[in-house]
């Protein structure tokens, strides 16, 4: 990882295979932990199944993450998440106002779907700045998983 200063900020890029999937685990958290309060204010039935599938498969990616994580560096499972890639703000889950809730089960659909498009893009742009091979490798296995659970919930429109 390196971390420059420029006029818009400071950028953090060039990711190693650890870094990367350190990134896709502190996503896939914030994901469970969005879902998680979601379900909480949600009273239609259907809305609720497509909630709970979406937290399904934030959890099933966070395991999946972290058993990659654990084959590169198995020290990083006992972090405490205080890192600088884990107070970075990728803005998946920060939703405009106009997104915040969904009523019905398109709308679920819908804010899933931007979720997931949002997450891509991220990764996508992560990639571009990465020159590390094995990083770029498992970038391109997290777009995959990313952009199968996006193109799940295309179907379900």
């Amino acid at each position: 990882m390196k971390v420059r200063s420029t006029d818009e900020g400071i950028q953090i890029y060039d990711f190693n295979a650890a870094e990367a999937l350190k990134i896709a685990r502190k996503l896939e958290r914030e994901g469970i932990k969005f879902y998680k309060e979601f379900l909480k204010t949600v009273e239609d039935p259907k809305v609720k199944e497509v909630l709970l599938y979406l937290l399904d498969e934030e959890m099933e990616h966070l395991k999946l993450f972290e058993k990659m994580l654990e084959r590169e560096d198995p020290e990083s499972l006992d972090d405490d998440g205080e890192g600088v890639l884990d107070v970075v703000d990728d803005g998946v889950y920060t939703l405009p106002k106009s997104e915040a809730l969904a009523t019905d089960l398109d709308e679920a659909i819908q804010l899933g779907i931007n979720i997931e498009k949002r997450s891509l893009s991220f990764y996508l742009e992560i990639v571009k700045h990465t020159k590390s091979e094995e990083g770029r490798n498992v970038l391109k296995i997290i777009i995959g998983e990313e952009k199968n659970h996006w193109e799940e919930l295309k179907r379900l429109i």
